[in-house]
């Protein structure tokens, strides 16, 4: 079975994101990254043998935490088990946006003479 399908919902507009995290070898996941990143809706570990060697928390497991209590517990799990807090992933998306800002402002910086910014 492709790691698509073992991240597409049967139902269609349905997603669940299934209980607990789904587990991937690291050749899996370099093989697969792609679904991972685009189809996973639930967190996943990544093992080389028999020993846990990454995590991987997808976007969409984090942001329907509150609405959904399956996303919410396999989102604790994870960061339980990465050894982090929730609030060390809202540190983190806070400094990604601010460098994000930055990077922008900067771009438009270098704009040439005369020239419109892009909207």
């Amino acid at each position: 079975m492709s790691r698509r399908k073992l991240f597409e919902s049967q139902q269609p507009g349905v997603q669940p994101i299934g209980p607990g995290p789904a587990y991937v070898s690291v050749e899996g996941l370099r093989q697969h990254l792609a679904e991972f990143l685009l189809y996973s809706a639930r967190p996943v570990v990544i093992m080389r043998g028999r020993s846990e060697v990454g995590y991987f928390l997808p976007a969409r497991c984090w942001r329907e935490r509150d609405d959904d209590p399956d996303a919410a517990d396999a989102t604790r799990e994870l960061l339980d088990a990465a050894g982090f807090q929730a609030e060390d992933i809202e540190r983190a998306e806070q400094m990604y946006n601010q460098m994000r800002e930055r990077t922008v402002r900067h771009r438009g910086s270098r704009a040439l003479p005369g020239a419109t910014p892009a909207t």
